[in-house]
């Protein structure tokens, strides 16, 4: 709660600065028949410690996620995304590659300011994962879906920033196979209904650019 307080203070003040500093130099409005390409870049580490044991294990993510809209009306937009990722234990030289390829609905509903749009999106793709550097290889094949909410800042009136608030609810089915042999099939849902990211502290965004 602490975060998702300071989060939205946060932006609030960031939009009255910028709105009653600026002068009117365009639409900062999404239209009927736009088009935007948009591209996010994440790095994340966490660390965990495996019960049982006293060390504990660094992960570091690298993802990057391009995606294309169409805009039905001037709020709800359809697309495609693709998603291209590695995971990697800190001094292991095992990691997984990750790809991801899928569509999205996107629909704003909420504005602070000329430049602050924010908006909830539903995505659902294809997600593959192959562990590499290792004799017998793990891969992981399955559906993934997903519902967010994020926030676009107009900087031009075709340039914006995202940032991600929160990934509040998140489905995988996936097949687990080691080398051509089937070992188990994994269902995996996570739900976060009143959590949000503070993106302070949560590298989690974007650019996007409006046609």
């Amino acid at each position: 709660m602490k975060k998702l307080v300071l989060s939205l203070v946060a932006v609030a003040a960031f939009g009255y600065a910028a709105n009653a500093q600026e002068k009117e130099k365009g639409a900062y409005n999404f239209e009927q028949g736009n088009i935007i390409v948009e591209g996010a870049f994440t790095i994340s580490d966490k660390t965990t410690k495996p019960e049982g044991s006293g060390d504990e294990i660094k992960t570091t993510n690298f993802n990057f996620n391009p995606k294309a809209a169409y805009f039905l009306n001037d709020k709800f937009a359809v697309g495609v995304e693709l998603g291209f990722g590695k995971e990697q234990e800190e001094g292991v030289s095992v990691h997984y590659n990750t790809t991801y390829a899928g569509a999205f609905a996107r629909y704003y509903f909420l504005e602070l300011g000329k430049r602050f749009k924010t908006y909830g999106e539903v995505g659902l793709g294809y997600k593959e994962s192959k562990e590499r550097n290792v004799a017998i290889a793990e891969k992981q094949t399955g559906i993934k879906a997903g519902v967010t909410v994020g926030m676009n800042y107009f900087v031009t009136p075709k340039l914006a920033i995202g940032f991600n608030l929160g990934d509040i609810f998140a489905y995988e089915n996936y097949n687990v196979k080691e080398g051509d042999t089937k070992t188990k099939n994994v269902s995996e849902t996570n739900a976060k209904i009143n959590v949000f990211n503070n993106f302070f502290d949560t590298a989690k965004f974007s650019l996007t650019y409006k046609f």
